[in-house]
Order: structure tokens, then C-alpha cells, then sequence
């Protein structure tokens, strides 16, 4: 998914469940922020320096980034024998991703039981991923392949492109049985977000009848609005139509007083933000990538201790290190 999702379908769902405009926000930038999250920031102390959580990368060959980042964040791991009744060829790997599965669940309510508005975020994308990633993993692998003599390699949805992100998409997965391989983005879409409504809904101790009201806005705008529009004319969908505040990149580490780097000054399209299919074509070792000892920007200690982004950053490691536990008692570490 991408921020249309991540973001502003995240913060209007958040809203109608009860939070407040204020707490629907910061769950909205929490889960955004997992995909914004490419490289680390360096946090300068006195006496010595640390570095922010990396929750996306575009260094895709190391196997480091698929256990540390692509499965705990973007792809869950799911049921394999259920991704497998779908394929053509019977056989799934041990890392797919299935929507909504038992794991992702339990990661979800996990961060539910903190309270921790800035954890129930994080896990809401990783979460929410499920249903745009299923039949997919974030590893290198076979299953991953549309075409096996691609040059492209088989990471993630990186053979499909795009398409498995875009809300408003109707595309092929020439993997899956007949019954399975066309996909409604909107459908997948729309489910996902029933879902997330009855967890926010049940964590508000409120009722979530009017659920199909809620979710039928947004399923009117991805079944009608075109593809092809551009970023700034899809956002305005969100912000006019449901009163979404306009994201802004970097807003947490900037309030704490980040100093972002050159590459930062020019802000990126959000909507081409996260994780880039092609970014293996377009010099992806050039890009910000911790692995490879670069930094977004600098952040002072004293700006960054009690900020909104240091809040981020814990509960982010928290995540994480409950995936670990997760992920090692199911033995797909």
C-alpha cells in the first residue's frame, strides 16, 4: 500500500472510530512514517551520537533487510498452505504474506494492549500491508517470480511493479489459479480497511455497525476515481472529501530539530515514497541507504529526547523486537 492508504484512509478511519483528530493524526504519521523511514537519522548527544530506526530500504540483496525490515514491517509472514491452494504451481514459501493472517494479528493487538498510540500505528501498516502484499514475500525467492527469466529480481512484488499498491488498480497475477490471479486493489482495499475499523472500533469499546457506511466512501472513491490522476489531485480526494490534513515529510524529525541532508531539500513525490520496485534500475546504491552509512540528516539530543520522533523510534524498536520473539517461535526467522 502507499500513503493513500497508509496515511489518509488510515487517519479518516481512525476519526470515524472515535480517536480524536489529534490521535487520529498520530496514528496516521506512525504508520506513513514505517514507509518515509529509509534511512537512519543521526541523533548527536555531548558525549556521543545514536541512530533512528530504519523501516524501509532499497537494499534489497541484503539478507539483513529482509529479516529486519521487509518482514516485520512490510511483509508478515502468513499461511502457507492457504497462499499455496491459490498458485498455479501448488507451492508457496514459508515467508508469504496472506491478509490478514493469525501472526499479523496477533501483532496488532499486541501494540492494541500498549496504548501506545505511536505502536498501534506501526503495526496498523505492517497489518494493513498484509492484504496488498498476500502472495508475496519479502525475501528473494522463486514464489516471487512472474516470469523466471526476468532480469528483475524476485524480492517482494518488485515483478508486479506497482501494482499491488494502488487502491484504485485492476491487474493480473499470472501466478494464481484463474479464480485468483484477477485482483480488485479496491476490494482488497476496502476489506482491509473493514478490518482495521473493527479493531479501532473494539479498542474504543464502540460499536462498529455503521461500518459498511464508513468503508463504502471509500469504496465509492477507489472504484471511481481514475488511475491516472496525479499525486496532488489524489491527495485533495482525501482532504476534501473526508478532511484529512495534508501529510507533510519528515514533520516529526524536523520538529525536533532534524537538519536533513542535501537530498532531503528537494521532497519526493509522497506518493512514489517507500518502497520503490524499481529503485534497482535507477542507481539504488546511490540512494539514502543506512547499509551503506548514509544519513537522512542530524537531529541535536536535546531536541530529539521527549519528541515525537524519539517516541516513534521506541516504539518502532518495540515492534520489532516482538517480531523477533514472534517470528523465532514460529521458526521463520
Amino acid at each position: 500500500m502507499n500513503i493513500e492508504f497508509h496515511y489518509y484512509t488510515l487517519h479518516y478511519i481512525a476519526r470515524c472510530a472515535g480517536f480524536s483528530e489529534e490521535d487520529s493524526s498520530t496514528i496516521a504519521i506512525s504508520s506513513q512514517m514505517v514507509d518515509e523511514c529509509v534511512a537512519s537519522w543521526e541523533i548527536r548527544g555531548a558525549m556521543r551520537s545514536s541512530r533512528s530506526q530504519v523501516t524501509q530500504n532499497y537494499v534489497f540483496w541484503d539478507e539483513a533487510v529482509a529479516r529486519d525490515i521487509y518482514r516485520p514491517f512490510h511483509f508478515i509472514p502468513g499461511d502457507a498452505a492457504l497462499a499455496g491452494t491459490r498458485r498455479l504451481d501448488g507451492r508457496a514459501g514459508r515467508f508469504v504474506v496472506t491478509e490478514g493472517s493469525g501472526l499479523a494479528r496477533e501483532i496488532l493487538e499486541a501494540a492494541l494492549k500498549t496504548r501506545d498510540l505511536f505502536r498501534i500505528g506501526i503495526a496498523l501498516h505492517s497489518y494493513a500491508d498484509t492484504w496488498a502484499h498476500q502472495n508475496f514475500s519479502g525475501d528473494s525467492e522463486p514464489q516471487n517470480a512472474f516470469d523466471p527469466a526476468s532480469p528483475i529480481p524476485p524480492v517482494g512484488h518488485l515483478h508486479a511493479l506497482k501494482s499491488p499498491d494502488i487502491p484504485r488498480l485492476v491487474w493480473r497475477d499470472p501466478r494464481l489459479k484463474e479464480e485468483s490471479a484477477g485482483i480488485s486493489n479496491a476490494a482488497r482495499f476496502v476489506r482491509a480497511a473493514s478490518m482495521i475499523y473493527r479493531f479501532l472500533c473494539t479498542y474504543n469499546r464502540r460499536p462498529f455497525a455503521d461500518e459498511i457506511f464508513v468503508t463504502g466512501r471509500l469504496e465509492e472513491l477507489w472504484r471511481g476515481a481514475s488511475v491516472a490522476k496525479d499525486s496532488a489531485a489524489r491527495a485533495s480526494d482525501y482532504i476534501v472529501d473526508f478532511d484529512v490534513p495534508p501529510y507533510e515529510p519528515e514533520t516529526w524529525a524536523k520538529s525536533a530539530g532534524g537538519i536533513p541532508d542535501g537530498f532531503l531539500q528537494n521532497s519526493p513525490d509522497p506518493y512514489r515514497a517507500g518502497y520503490d520496485r524499481l529503485a534497482w534500475l535507477r542507481n539504488a546504491a546511490t540512494k539514502a541507504s543506512s547499509a551503506l552509512g548514509s544519513v537522512r540528516g542530524r537531529i541535536p539530543e536535546s531536541g530529539y529526547a521527549h519528541s515525537r520522533f524519539s517516541a516513534w523510534n521506541a516504539a518502532a524498536r518495540n515492534h520489532l523486537g516482538l517480531c523477533r520473539v514472534l517470528f523465532k517461535q514460529r521458526g521463520i526467522e
